[in-house]
């Protein structure tokens, strides 16, 4: 399982477009947590186990071609099954949400997962909120694995008004941007950070940082990967409301 899992990730974001890049340093801002690292201790990473919510990632592919998920998996895909998003996010003292993000899918009898994580700290996961833009609700989240960065966008949040909050079962979007072909050294901080680079995965750039209000879906050289229905808030964000 966890060769299966090593593959997925080493393909999940790259992609063989791109250019060859000097070394030079990455100008960034700094950010708490170190960059993710396969292997590292995470919420729901314990291959063979869910945590969080899943729910299935409807691609936005015409039926029966792949060319957006070719380009997130950097390879043909011939006929991806059972496509699934899952959150298993955790509050931070800041009153933003880390943790992970993984989408998995099937293919010729394999099974394929890549993971994505925002971090753990109020500072990393700065981005990652809940707001209001043009009368709706949204969330965001932006998570980095070390070959690229995705967002996923919860914008079907809804609250009756009868005190009870918002109901639990949300839907939204993904969103993925890959680094592309690149020798520079990735910086020690998250992919949101850098400001200039290969490395720049930024999706609401703004000077040298990110406006994670200015917009519901995400600018920045992001692609729509696919939509999603019936993610469980108190699985996803274990109990705790957007």
């Amino acid at each position: 399982m966890m060769l299966v899992v090593t593959v997925a990730m080493t393909v999940s974001c790259a992609g063989p477009k791109g250019t060859d890049n000097s070394s030079a340093s990455v100008p960034y801002v700094a950010g708490t947590d170190t960059p993710y690292i396969p292997g590292t201790t995470a919420p729901g990473l314990n291959p063979g186990s869910i945590y969080g919510s899943s729910a299935t990632l409807t691609l936005v592919d015409p039926a029966g071609t792949y060319p957006t998920f070719s380009k997130y998996t950097g390879r043909t895909m011939n006929n991806p099954q059972n496509i699934k998003v899952n959150l298993n996010m955790v509050k931070t003292s800041g009153g933003t949400f880390g943790g992970t993000a993984t989408i998995s899918y099937t293919e010729n009898g394999g099974l394929y997962t890549g993971y994505f994580t925002a971090g753990s700290s109020p500072e990393a996961t700065k981005y990652n909120r809940t707001f209001s833009i043009g009368g709706k609700t949204v969330w965001h989240g932006i998570f980095e694995d070390f070959m690229g960065g995705i967002v996923v966008v919860i914008d079907d949040i809804v609250d009756l008004g009868d005190g009870a909050g918002t109901q639990d079962l949300v839907s939204g979007s993904v969103w993925f941007k890959n680094f592309g072909l690149t020798y520079a050294p990735h910086p020690p901080t998250y992919c949101w950070f850098p400001y200039a680079g290969p490395y720049d995965c930024r999706p609401w750039p703004s000077g040298n940082g990110v406006n994670t209000y200015a917009a519901a879906e995400p600018a920045g050289g992001y692609v729509k990967l696919g939509t999603f229905t019936g993610l469980s808030v108190k699985k996803a964000f274990n109990n705790e409301a957007l």
